[in-house]
């Protein structure tokens, strides 16, 4: 028993040894690599990625130690987050970085109910900021309208702020006036001042034109296909089916896919998305409703992202005649990666191609009946349905 227990303390020893060494060697190794020299350090002896990594925090470290404008009391993190959003801004004009307390704010506005002033917003492939007021909203009935460029809220500038700062910037709490700056075609700038309210959005509706019932679609929701689905259900199988897709400027991508299945058959194609990994084909997995077709769906330069995708998918498919104007050509995707921290990233990661093949990005869609004159309304819309539905429709 005594030999036994020396061994055993022996054998303590060793390992104390071994694990003492292994320690310090890790150490030096480390120190090594976060000392100023970090950047000479051999790529063989860690990866490309690590060497990059160690670098960065090298470089915070001085910053806190030696940078004079730096706030004691300010949290690293700030430096982190405003690297990302400044990489990714110059990379892509859609992608961003949001904050944890950024991305809960996202979120919120994407609910029926939200405290706002009313207006989606997108940018154009120029860099511009293009407003999207619902009807009825704080934006809408102040006298912004569909198109119009969002130059300045509250004073600053929003030229080269991502989408979902401009959306941070124009929100607030009940009561909140937010001033805005904001030109029309003509370039001519008009301030307004806004106040923030709660709001109840339909961004689908059915309401009644002349004689015809229309289906009037803002922006896609997670909600929307379900939505239109009831609507479809109840519809009046000899009446012809209008969809306003006028000023919507997108939303759910999923949800545009499942709506435009509503209207498509079995295996017909809904779009193609390009990768860094390869191509995938989204197709329909339904038969369509038995309706009056062709659909006719109403567009203009206002007209983007996902309600793009539902345009083409039915019309590329002849399921549907577009009318109106070149839509505004948004026709890439964005993905929503969520963090540990619960902050996230809005990466762009494909590129979206029509049934036929066509890429839309930067270009739009062309209808199949243009409008040609320079101010179009409502009425000529619908004049253009009642002269194709008495028409015949060979060309399309």
């Amino acid at each position: 028993m005594t030999m036994r227990a020396g061994m055993n303390r022996i054998m303590l020893i060793l390992w104390g040894g071994i694990c003492f060494i292994l320690s310090f060697l890790s150490f030096l190794s480390f120190d090594y690599f976060r000392s100023k020299y970090a950047s000479q350090a051999p790529e063989t002896a860690i990866g490309f990625e690590d060497k990059g990594v160690i670098l960065f925090l090298e470089a915070v470290s001085r910053i806190r130690e030696e940078g004079l404008f730096w706030n004691p009391g300010e949290p690293e993190t700030t430096i982190f987050q405003d690297s990302l959003k400044s990489y990714l801004a110059g990379k892509d004009p859609f992608s961003d970085y949001l904050t944890r307390e950024e991305f809960l704010r996202f979120r919120q506005l994407q609910e029926e109910q939200y405290v706002g002033i009313g207006m989606e917003i997108e940018r154009d492939p120029h860099g511009r900021i293009i407003c999207f007021p619902y009807p009825g909203s704080p934006a809408g009935k102040k006298g912004i309208i569909a198109g119009d460029y969002l130059r300045r809220i509250n004073g600053i500038p929003v030229n080269g702020k991502s989408v979902f700062t401009v959306a941070f910037m124009a929100s607030g709490p009940i009561g909140t006036t937010i001033r805005l700056v904001v030109a029309g075609k003509s370039g001519v700038e008009k301030e307004l001042a806004v106040v923030c309210g709660q709001l109840q959005i339909k961004r689908i509706r059915k309401r009644w034109l002349g004689g015809f019932p229309i289906i009037q679609i803002h922006a896609f929701t997670r909600s929307t296909n379900l939505k239109l689905g009831s609507i479809l259900q109840s519809w009046d199988k000899t009446a012809p089916v209008i969809i306003d897709l006028r000023g919507n400027s997108g939303g759910d991508l999923a949800a545009a896919i499942k709506s435009a299945e509503f209207f498509l058959d079995k295996g017909q194609r809904i779009l193609t998305i390009e990768t860094r990994t390869g191509s995938t084909a989204e197709e329909s997995r339904s038969p369509a409703l038995d309706l009056a077709y062709p659909v006719y769906l109403w567009q203009d330069a206002t007209t983007a992202s996902a309600a793009e995708v539902f345009i083409a998918a039915l019309t590329d498919n002849r399921q549907a005649v577009s009318i109106g104007k070149t839509t505004f050509g948004k026709g890439t995707k964005q993905d929503i990666i969520r963090l540990s921290d619960g902050s996230a990233l809005i990466l762009t990661t494909g590129r979206l191609k029509t049934p036929n093949g066509t890429g839309y990005q930067g270009r739009g869609l062309n209808p199949v009946y243009q409008l040609k004159k320079d101010f179009i309304d409502t009425a000529d819309y619908l004049s253009k349905v009642k002269e194709i539905s008495l028409g015949d429709n060979d060309d399309w």
